[in-house]
């Protein structure tokens, strides 16, 4: 039983990563459930549905043969803000808007091509949409499993409120502020 060996050692792993408060592995119905409410979710829209989204961090991350979840801490930060959290895009591709990290915000700040919005999302005034724009919520990477030998493909997604909520009263944190993560990959023998 070599893939349950590794799949021990992924829970071990990602259980003892600093401000996790619980693991789960995602049998067949808790993946479906996911993917119930991830499409409601973008069939909804992002901002209230003013303007569409697809999360394809998740997608990925569902894409997986094995795939988990996580409740962390709500003080803690596991995961390293990157380039790409979340990004507006176009029909062609096109970034027409991104958030931006600590670092990349005082970049910005003397560009005279790009509007704030808040302290840490830009529009850039120089790029004219093709077609209708969409919040896209890329893939997420989760190095944390990179040193667990027969593991490949890893990915993670920030799911929507609908699947963070069902997830932490699934687990007991309904009553929480703790947030929850997906995470997918595959094995060697897959």
């Amino acid at each position: 039983m070599v893939a349950e060996s590794i799949l021990k050692k992924v829970e071990g792993k990602a259980r003892s990563l600093p401000g996790v408060i619980d693991f789960r592995f995602l049998d067949k119905g808790f993946k479906e459930d996911i993917i119930t409410l991830e499409r409601s979710a973008e069939a909804n829209g992002a901002c209230g549905g003013l303007m569409p989204f697809v999360n394809t961090g998740v997608w990925k991350a569902l894409d997986r043969k094995h795939g988990f979840v996580l409740v962390v801490n709500s003080s803690m930060m596991i995961l390293s803000p990157t380039r790409d959290v979340v990004y507006i895009s176009d029909q062609g591709g096109q970034i027409i808007g991104e958030y931006l990290t600590p670092v990349r915000r005082d970049e910005m700040r003397e560009r005279e091509d790009v509007c704030f919005m808040g302290d840490d999302f830009i529009l850039y005034l120089n790029v004219v949409p093709k077609g209708e724009p969409f919040f896209v919520l890329p893939p997420i990477p989760f190095q944390f499993l990179d040193d667990i030998r027969g593991v490949r493909d890893v990915t993670s997604g920030s799911i929507s409120t609908l699947s963070d909520d069902m997830i932490r009263q699934r687990l007991g944190y309904q009553n929480t502020k703790h947030w929850t993560h997906l995470v997918g990959f595959n094995l060697d023998d897959d």
